[in-house]
């Protein structure tokens, strides 16, 4: 499995508008995309800071994620809640617990 953790300054006025854009719009999204596993949007509304971590079945679908578009177009959606640009890392996950 693949993850892609997008890190973010946030807007402080913006937090809970972004995280129902997230909820309503990005979600619905992502569940629509093949290799898609999983998705957390994480705010901490002390730092002002924004963790969205989405989780693939492969990194050719996490990639594929990316090259048609749906990346882009979430970031630009978001654009507005955000402080800063985004800091965008790509990792293999080794264990999960559920």
């Amino acid at each position: 499995m693949y993850a892609r953790v997008i890190q973010v300054a946030m807007k402080p006025e913006g937090i809970e508008e972004a995280i129902a854009y997230f909820r309503d719009s990005v979600g619905p999204a992502l569940k629509e995309l093949d290799g898609f596993k999983n998705s957390r949007f994480l705010t901490n509304p002390d730092t002002n800071k924004g963790l969205m971590v989405t989780l693939w079945e492969s990194e050719a679908h996490r990639q594929g994620a990316e090259t048609n578009g749906f990346l882009s177009d979430v970031l630009k959606g978001m654009a507005g809640y955000f402080a800063g640009p985004p800091t965008i890392d790509y990792y293999e996950v080794n264990v999960q617990v559920a």
